[in-house]
């Protein structure tokens, strides 16, 4: 086994080198969607190369196939979670940080037949603050919300 991942590192590099949009796919990445399709009985499947491109697209797609649809953001989200809400197209509602009243206000606001998405880190990567995560369920339970998380 660690013959073979020195081989493999000798002649393809130690990671993918970027985002396939800079670095090209390879055919490890191929191959390792193709078994996660199977695994999964599905037809396609997506690797991501960094976790600022799953937060990206992710979100821009669900944001985008939720007709309507409103992003709840916690204001210390990383870039990625606030681009991914841009690129959805869909609206945003920002709250305070970590500030259960504030959210539960933008929430009780908005109809409730209105699809709503609550987005926020367990951890902020910005000030290594910890979320009320059961708290912010609960609300999100309350008004018809599903959480990103």
């Amino acid at each position: 086994v660690l013959k073979a991942m020195h081989e493999t590192l000798d002649v393809y590099g130690a990671g993918a080198g970027g985002t396939r949009n800079i670095s090209g796919h390879n055919q490890h990445a191929v191959a390792l969607e193709k078994t996660l399709a199977t695994l999964h009985a599905k037809e396609a499947a997506l690797a991501f190369t960094s976790c600022y491109v799953a937060n990206d697209a992710t979100m821009a797609t669900l944001g985008s196939r939720l007709p309507g649809c409103v992003w709840l953001s916690d204001s210390l989200n990383h870039n990625s979670m606030i681009v991914g809400i841009q690129h959805s197209g869909a609206k945003k509602m920002v709250f305070k940080h970590n500030d259960l009243a504030d959210l539960e206000a933008k929430l009780a606001s908005l109809p409730l037949s209105t699809p709503k998405i609550i987005a926020f880190e367990s951890v902020y990567s910005m000030c290594g603050s910890v979320a009320p995560i059961a708290e912010i369920c609960d609300l999100a339970d309350k008004y018809g919300a599903i959480t990103f998380l």
